[in-house]
Order: structure tokens, then C-alpha cells, then sequence
């Protein structure tokens, strides 16, 4: 009973501190897109792992309080009716536990695979990455459950049967085994998926070091699964220690998914400002060089119409490879400070000029367009 205690506190400690991070993603994104009713499909899928999450922690609880079919050998023939009734219904919320953790788990996976998705939007290589490691995941999950519902233990019934007739209904080893093979593989993919792209971005040191931290989460989200497969086999009888790592990865996961989308709320809590390199040099006297982001779909800090963070030294014009582009001219007046007590403003235009008007540049048209806008003229 003193397990059962010490893991409800921490249970359900986790859950709040999880709920919490998910209501700021929420804020987050509300801030950013202006309305609810303009969340994305991941913030939707974030919801329904709330729900999911929720029987998981309340499963995990009833099933310290309760008896289950994994009992040492010859302590069946010794239950009475009532503790027999007892260890069957703890069956079942062991089952619903490891139906529900499941489901949480890969659908946090899904919302940061839909993540990278839109982060690698124009970078083919790293986008057709991104597609084969989803393609895995979704693979890797298909193969555990079915396995898990209709090879490992036979009948589906003996799972919570007391006693059940195969040792892998209660000791679920063979699913186990499965399970970690393709969630911590497919884990370990996700933590290197958005490290090249960090490393490659033209942002200030510290700035990489802090996002680079943040993707890096996920290295606890792959010890909280080790460590979770490591109780489910080592811990004995009786022992309760394997549930709190149920509740701790699958916490932990739905922290780490929804901590990038926290900056907007974190911004305008603390006055952080955007998260945006100065592509300006107040102190410069003759020649000011920036690059400028330019898409067919923008909003304020970098994001696209749908709220997801663009490259600040990229500019990236959709192109769907059929040889169609967009080509855009923009022009931007901007202070660059005083220079022996003088002000100074620059005029800023995209394109080539030719003659008297300016023409934007294009190059590869089946990929789209990268283009520099450069110093049109200085005033004073």
C-alpha cells in the first residue's frame, strides 16, 4: 500500500506538471495564430493524447491497488473467490494501461514527426528523411499491436484470466520486447532528425545551443523507455516500481513534444521578444548585407500561415516541382543608427534592376527561389 501511495503522489504530480505544458502549448499557439479555431492537426492530436494520458495515469493507479494474473507460481491455487474476481479486474486495467500507453506514445511521435514535417518544407533531402522515419513509426506501431492483440497471448480474454493459460498473458515479455525494439529505434531516428538542420542554421551560437537543448530532450523521453523495460523484467513479484515508469515516459514524452511550441506564451510572459537573430549592425558606416525571409505565405517572427517556425537565412518561394514559381519584390526602410550623431535609414529591395525598374531574380524554377535582397540606396 505504501508503493501504491508513493505512486499516485507521483503520478499524478507528473500529470499536472503535463497538463500544464499541454494548456501552454495551447496559449501558445493561440497567441501565434490569433484564434483556436486556426489550431493545426498536431494541436488536435495533442488533445486526444490528453484524453488517452488521462485513463493511462488512472489505469496505472488501479492497477497498484488491485491483484492481477501475474502472481509467483502456486499462489493462485491459494486466492479465494473474492481476491480471484479481485486479480481479474486488475487484469483488465493492466491491459487498458498498455493499450492506452501505446496509443499515447506513438501519437506523441506523430505530433513531432508532423512538427519536422513543416521545419524541413523546401529542404528535400532532409523532408524525404522525415517521411521514411514516419513511415517506420507508423510501420513499427501496426506490427506491435497487432502482434500484441492476436499473436502473443490467445485468446484476447486470457489476458485478464486468472489463472490465464499462457505466461505471456501475464507477463506480456514477448510484447515487451517488441515494443521497445521499435519505440526506442524509432525514438533514437527522431533525436537526430532536427540536429543537421540546427547545426546548418545561420543563427548566433547561443541561440543554436538553446534549441539544439530543446530538441535534445528526447534523450529522456528513450531513458524513461529503457529505464521502463528494465523494471518490467528485473522487478520482482509483486513489485509496483515498473508502473511508476509507465507514467513517468509516457509524461515525459508529452512534455518534451510540447515544449517548442511554448516560446510565444514564454515571449509574452516574460518580455523575451522573438526568438529572431538582428539581421541589422547599428554601427555600420558603409555597406549593410541581410538576407531577408520571402514566401508566398507569411505572418510576424519568422512563422508561416500556419504557424510554424520558417529559416531567418533562407528564403523559400513554394515550388511543387512543375516548373511554376512565384517571384515577389519587396522594399523595406529601416534605421541603422547614428553615425557621428547623424541618422541613418537604408531602403532595401529585392531583384535586379534593369533600367529604371527592378526585376526579382530567379534560379532553379523547378525547386523555387532563393533570393538576397540587397541595398538600394541610403539617405540621411
Amino acid at each position: 500500500m505504501s508503493e501504491a501511495r508513493t505512486l499516485a503522489i507521483e503520478s499524478w504530480t507528473l500529470y499536472g506538471v503535463t497538463i500544464l505544458c499541454v494548456c501552454a502549448r495551447i496559449a501558445s499557439r493561440r497567441i501565434l495564430l490569433g484564434s483556436l479555431k486556426k489550431l493545426q492537426i498536431d494541436d488536435y492530436l495533442m488533445l486526444i493524447i490528453v484524453v488517452l494520458y488521462t485513463v493511462v495515469i488512472i489505469s496505472v493507479n488501479e492497477t497498484a491497488n488491485n491483484l492481477s494474473s501475474y502472481l509467483p507460481p502456486g499462489v493462485v491455487e491459494t486466492l479465494t473467490p473474492a481476491e480471484i474476481q479481485n486479480a481479474i479486474y486488475g487484469s483488465k486495467f493492466v491491459f487498458i494501461t498498455e493499450c492506452f500507453k501505446l496509443s499515447t506514445i506513438w501519437l506523441v511521435k506523430a505530433c513531432l514527426l508532423i512538427l519536422y514535417n513543416h521545419m524541413t518544407a523546401g529542404l528535400p533531402k532532409q523532408h524525404r528523411l522525415v517521411k521514411w522515419v514516419a513511415v517506420y513509426c507508423v510501420l513499427g506501431y501496426v506490427v506491435v499491436v497487432v502482434l500484441f492483440l492476436s499473436t502473443w497471448c490467445r485468446p484476447i480474454e486470457q489476458y485478464w484470466a486468472v489463472p490465464p493459460n499462457n505466461s505471456q498473458c501475464a507477463s506480456y515479455y514477448n510484447h515487451l520486447i517488441t515494443d521497445a525494439v521499435f519505440n526506442i529505434s524509432s525514438d533514437l531516428m527522431m533525436l537526430f532528425l532536427p540536429l543537421p538542420l540546427l547545426i546548418k542554421a545561420k543563427l548566433p551560437l547561443r541561440r543554436k545551443l538553446i534549441l539544439s537543448c530543446v530538441f535534445s530532450l528526447g534523450v529522456f523521453v528513450i531513458l524513461s523507455a529503457v529505464l521502463n523495460r528494465y523494471y518490467n523484467f528485473t522487478a520482482g513479484y509483486g513489485s509496483l516500481i515498473y508502473l511508476n515508469w509507465y507514467a513517468g515516459e509516457t509524461s515525459t514524452a508529452i512534455i518534451v513534444a510540447n515544449i517548442p511550441h511554448c516560446w510565444p506564451l514564454l515571449s509574452r510572459v516574460f518580455r523575451l521578444g522573438s526568438f529572431k537573430s538582428s539581421s541589422v549592425d547599428p554601427n555600420s558606416q558603409s555597406r549593410l548585407k541581410f538576407q531577408s525571409v520571402v514566401q508566398n505565405r507569411r505572418r510576424p517572427n519568422g512563422m508561416d500561415t500556419d504557424g510554424y517556425l520558417r529559416s531567418e537565412s533562407e528564403e523559400r518561394i513554394a515550388g511543387k516541382g512543375d516548373g511554376s514559381w512565384t517571384t515577389q519584390s519587396q522594399s523595406h526602410d529601416m534605421e541603422l543608427g547614428n553615425v557621428d550623431g547623424t541618422p541613418y535609414t537604408a531602403t532595401a529591395t529585392g531583384g535586379e534592376k534593369e533600367g529604371d525598374t527592378w526585376t526579382s531574380k530567379h534560379e532553379d524554377k523547378s525547386e523555387g527561389i532563393v533570393r538576397t535582397v540587397h541595398i538600394r540606396q541610403y539617405s540621411s
